[in-house]
């Protein structure tokens, strides 16, 4: 837990927190009140977890609900997991719209794929629905991969993404969004601190302008 001012503040994100949500405004704004003394881990849920329990660090955003008792868990920001495709797409897929569709998926055990799989059973699908899988390890990976595949009608390329993460692809149609039965994914993101984290003012500060602004890139 951090308690001396003259030392750097230890944050630990997710990929997709750290790629794409956190720079900016957020970084700025917790540098200003750290003194420029900040470190940002881009790391797994798993490990963000278990450093912020061991007091390797002092704060962690994560976007998989790996609870921990010995921990406090804020819920941050509400997210969705999109069909994200370079071409624009039917906004409501169905089964048979999918078998036809080139499926670019996250590494086994990653969060995203975890709650995607959880979604495509309650309509008892699977990966394995799509004309082709390739998997792929980090968000930013998936999303290029799907800027760069060519333009197919019949058997277009698709990955499942954070809305949050390709909102200027969106708003300039560089990239299109769908949802499979016009159902969301929704998931939530998590500031985690260890419980006494009411004896740190700095990081209370932090904590609170997040869950008042909700997003610093307003």
């Amino acid at each position: 837990m951090k308690s001396d001012s003259t030392q750097p503040l230890y944050l630990a994100a997710s990929y997709t927190i750290g790629t794409y949500i956190l720079p900016g405004e957020a970084i700025e704004y917790i540098s200003e009140q750290s003194n420029n003394k900040m470190r940002l881990n881009i790391n797994s849920c798993d490990n963000i977890v278990k450093g912020v329990k061991t007091g390797e660090f002092d704060l962690g955003f994560i976007e998989s609900p790996i609870f921990d008792d010995e921990l406090t868990y804020r819920e941050w920001l509400g997210d969705e997991l999109i069909v994200c495709s370079k071409i624009e797409l039917p906004k409501s897929l169905d089964r048979e719209l999918l078998s036809n569709y080139k499926l670019i998926c996250r590494e086994e055990n990653s969060p995203t794929r975890s709650i995607v799989n959880n979604f495509l059973e309650k309509f008892d699908l699977s990966f394995m629905s799509f004309e082709s899988l390739l998997e792929i390890n980090n968000t930013t990976a998936a999303i290029q991969s799907v800027k760069w595949s060519k333009p197919n009608l019949q058997n277009p390329t698709i990955t499942f993404v954070s809305n949050l993460a390709i909102e200027d692809e969106l708003k300039h149609q560089e990239l299109f969004q769908s949802r499979i039965f016009n159902h969301p994914i929704k998931r939530t993101f998590y500031i985690i601190t260890q419980k006494d984290i009411k004896e740190d003012s700095l990081i209370q500060t932090i904590i609170n302008r997040f869950l008042e602004k909700k997003s610093l890139t307003l």
